[in-house]
């Protein structure tokens, strides 16, 4: 058995793609349904002008992020109707 290590890995799109779904249904079972969560916006993220702040939530065990204008500290839970 041979070592791998990181500069052997190289990410391929699949793999992102499948991280995020993944990333994705992980969060619907733990937020509960019209529950979510408030994430501020940083780094490299570019969600459109004047987005800082989203709110990610489960409509239907489906994660959905929306963009949050009201100033509320990230990480505060939320109930979304």
């Amino acid at each position: 058995m041979s070592d791998i290590t990181n500069e052997d890995l190289q990410d391929s799109p699949n793999d992102w793609l499948n991280s995020s779904l993944l990333f994705a249904r992980t969060l619907s079972l733990i937020l509960e349904p019209g529950h979510g969560i408030v994430v501020d916006v940083k780094g490299g993220m570019d969600l459109g002008e004047g987005v800082e702040k989203v709110i990610v939530f489960n409509r239907d065990e489906q994660i959905v992020i929306e963009a949050f204008d009201r100033d509320i500290k990230e990480g505060t839970p939320m109930k979304v109707v």
